[in-house]
């Protein structure tokens, strides 16, 4: 999966820039998905940290119309979140492209808006990405074989994050439970927390009592203010207000 962030203030070129993005793809055939964010530029930190695992394209203007953030700002939060992300730099002030350097982001592209040739260059970018992806040859934007270490009190346990079903606290207790496909439950000690940093994109922190597996969910449901979401096995687990409708557009991409 490729997933593309467009943080632009300016509504007009940010349709502009996902219309190139999206027939582009389209003519390659990838599997993708395409948001446009440009208002509450905060919700990129937050799909940067629920998108690891997958190849995360971010399109950034460095003048944002927000007095606390910048697209070098939010590049250097998605850096420390992200790795491997992909920032490419669109702006109309070429004047300020010594401070990607400065800022050291490690930028695939700075394109100015005003350049007749902006469309080949975003289809440059794609390119360029593909291009890197399939060289890795290795890379499985899907991989099944990543594996999670869990410490009970007296075994250690290596679990494939394939087989994982949900986490979900211990109510009178300070153990958590890790829930299996076969139906094995395994106790050990950590925090939700702390387990979601360790873990991919095929996993949602949904709820301050359940960390889900996406790929396991049979149905998303309930009713305002409680939500839902029922797993293979049919266990029903909470969905917080503030994360049903990022569980929801994950679910349908």
């Amino acid at each position: 999966m490729y997933n593309f962030f467009i943080c632009e203030d300016n509504i007009n070129t940010a349709n502009i820039i996902k219309k190139y993005i999206t027939e582009y793809t389209a003519k390659k055939n990838m599997d993708c998905h395409i948001r446009i964010i440009n208002k509450n530029f905060r919700q990129v930190i937050e799909y940067a940290k629920s998108n690891i695992g997958h190849v995360n394209v971010y399109f950034l203007d460095i003048i944002l119309n927000d007095e606390n953030t910048t697209g070098l700002t939010l590049a250097r939060e998605i850096r420390k979140i992200d790795a491997m992300a992909y920032l490419i730099f669109i702006t109309s002030h070429p004047e300020l492209s010594l401070k990607v350097f400065q800022y050291k982001l490690k930028a695939l592209d700075y394109i100015y808006k005003h350049d007749e040739n902006i469309q080949k260059r975003v289809c440059e970018c794609i390119d360029s990405i593909t291009e890197e992806i399939n060289q890795i040859g290795n890379l499985d934007l899907n991989r099944n074989d990543r594996q999670i270490i869990l410490k009970s009190l007296n075994d250690v346990y290596t679990v494939d994050l394939n087989n994982i079903l949900y986490f979900e606290t211990n109510p009178g207790s300070r153990m958590l439970n890790c829930v299996l496909k076969d139906g094995t439950t395994i106790e050990f000690y950590d925090t939700l927390k702390n387990v979601m940093r360790k873990l991919d994109s095929r996993f949602c922190h949904c709820h301050r009592s359940y960390i889900i597996n996406i790929r396991y969910i049979k149905k998303l449901g309930g009713m305002k203010p409680i939500y839902t979401a029922t797993m293979s096995n049919g266990k029903v687990c909470d969905v917080s207000k503030t994360k049903w409708k990022d569980l929801v557009a994950r679910v349908r991409a």
